[in-house]
């Protein structure tokens, strides 16, 4: 993923998002906490009650989550 698809990934920090990853799994409803900074290569999600850092490799698809359930 390049900078100019992490700068746009910014822009839905702290929203709710759902990701589509490697391999045909999926993390739906999760809030992104920080796309990645400084040369890290991870994505940084709040999801069931836990954080979780996931490969900007293994990620394929992210996209908002509309009407996101409240917590």
């Amino acid at each position: 993923m390049g900078r100019s698809a992490i700068k746009q990934l910014r822009t839905l920090e702290g929203r709710q998002v759902g990701l589509a990853l490697r391999g045909g799994s999926r993390i739906d409803d999760c809030q992104l906490v920080s796309a990645g900074r400084n040369r890290l290569g991870t994505m940084w999600v709040f999801v069931d009650g836990a954080d979780a850092f996931v490969p900007l490799d293994e990620v394929i698809d992210l996209w908002e989550v509309v009407g996101a359930r409240a917590a």
